[in-house]
């Protein structure tokens, strides 16, 4: 009988943080808004404090009175902790791009000057398949990360790590070719 008990007020205090994250839903999503980095991350940390926030409340580490000043920390920790990650992750995929582009280079010396080598790139870019050449041009010229490339286009980031990396050997085999 007790268990049941704790049970059904923690299923009271979760009904209770429900209803408390409903009513303050847009004051947190812009909150959340304020502190992200990209849109993509503002509802990723909401649902991620909204569990967070309600674990605390049912685990008696807040109290309901607390529950507002407690969630907006929360938003604001969450945050930084996402752009230290994402700042981590745009370092290493800029050493990975730039690794995956220097072995792509023709290992030996062009007699071609600079303007030539720009303009087999570019017709190496442009015989690509379009969903390649796009990728490359928005992660070399534009300067994207992948998960932005992967947002935009609406596609796993696995999937454009994987037509980059494609992408690149063909323009490697295209300009080294004789």
């Amino acid at each position: 009988m007790f268990g049941f008990r704790l049970h059904r007020d923690e299923e009271q205090l979760r009904h209770k943080c429900a209803e408390w994250f409903t009513v303050h839903l847009q004051e947190l999503l812009t909150y959340a808004h304020q502190q992200a980095d990209a849109q993509a991350d503002v509802e990723l940390l909401v649902t991620t404090v909204a569990a967070n926030v309600t674990r605390a409340v049912c685990e008696h580490r807040v109290t309901m009175e607390e529950l507002h000043p407690y969630a907006l920390r929360s938003i604001w920790n969450a945050a930084a902790r996402l752009r230290e990650q994402n700042a981590r992750r745009r370092r290493s995929e800029q050493r990975f791009g730039e690794q995956e582009w220097q072995a792509s280079q023709p290992r030996h010396p062009s007699t071609e000057g600079p303007d030539d080598v720009q303009l087999q790139l570019r017709r190496a870019v442009r015989g690509l398949p379009q969903e390649q050449g796009c990728i490359v041009t928005m992660r070399i010229w534009d300067e994207l990360t992948f998960p932005d490339i992967a947002t935009r286009l609406q596609l796993p980031e696995s999937t454009v790590r994987s037509r980059f990396s494609a992408a690149l050997k063909q323009i490697k085999q295209r300009i080294s070719a004789p």
